[in-house]
């Protein structure tokens, strides 16, 4: 059978236990379990996996059928797309983007804010750092980050987007920047988010505001 994937691999409840543990936690993992996925690859090959992306490492996994452990996909770079529960994704910059079904089509990459778990302080007490840092990956800027699950706690989950319009993407974090990329619309569409209650980490409220400002 054709070796499709470089691996490494980690034990199902190493990889996954300590994010459950604790049911105030978030999980690292973009989708709540591992789903049916369909993996094209560049070289025309099609493979079927139940997969997760993890938003620690930014890196897909797949469940290995054989034992039920988890694996971490190692050459993206030879994935054109995988389609998870109905949504595309593909690779780009050790990162990857969602493409929404909208027209002008919009892109989505999906992070987590990170912090340390508070060490023990003297007395018994316990300190907690008050920095949250954004990871980007294992490998970036030149830099190797090394994640010990049981140190670290998931944070607040944020998109960054991108609208593409005439062959140019144009990001956006926030709806205001979104409304200037309809400046002859900033009234309509600022009612609409207000009237609407949109939220920007909402995706489908996003998709909504693009298809509205569309339509004007």
């Amino acid at each position: 059978m054709k070796q499709i994937f470089l691996l490494i691999s980690f034990l199902l409840t190493s990889s996954i236990g300590w994010a459950q543990s604790d049911e105030n936690k978030i999980s690292p993992y973009l989708f709540e379990k591992f789903m049916p996925a369909d993996v094209m690859f560049k070289d025309g090959s099609r493979y079927k996996e139940t997969m997760n992306y993890n938003l620690l490492t930014n890196k897909f996994c797949f469940l290995e059928k054989t034992n039920n452990k988890i694996q971490e996909v190692t050459n993206p770079e030879d994935i054109l797309n995988v389609k998870i529960d109905g949504r595309v994704f593909y690779q780009e910059n050790n990162h990857a983007i969602e493409v929404l079904p909208t027209n002008p089509p919009i892109f989505v990459q999906y992070k987590v804010h990170i912090r340390k778990q508070a060490d023990k302080g003297g007395y018994g007490s316990t300190s907690e750092t008050t920095a949250v840092r954004t990871y980007a990956g294992v490998n970036a800027d030149g830099m190797r980050y090394d994640f010990n699950p049981e140190a670290l706690i998931v944070g607040k989950r944020y998109q960054h987007y991108w609208l593409e319009k005439n062959g140019k993407r144009r990001s956006f974090r926030n709806f205001k920047q979104f409304v200037k990329l309809y400046p002859e619309h900033k009234a309509e569409l600022e009612q609409f988010i207000k009237t609407n209650q949109l939220y920007i980490d909402n995706v489908e409220h996003v998709k909504a505001l693009c298809v509205h400002a569309e339509s004007l």
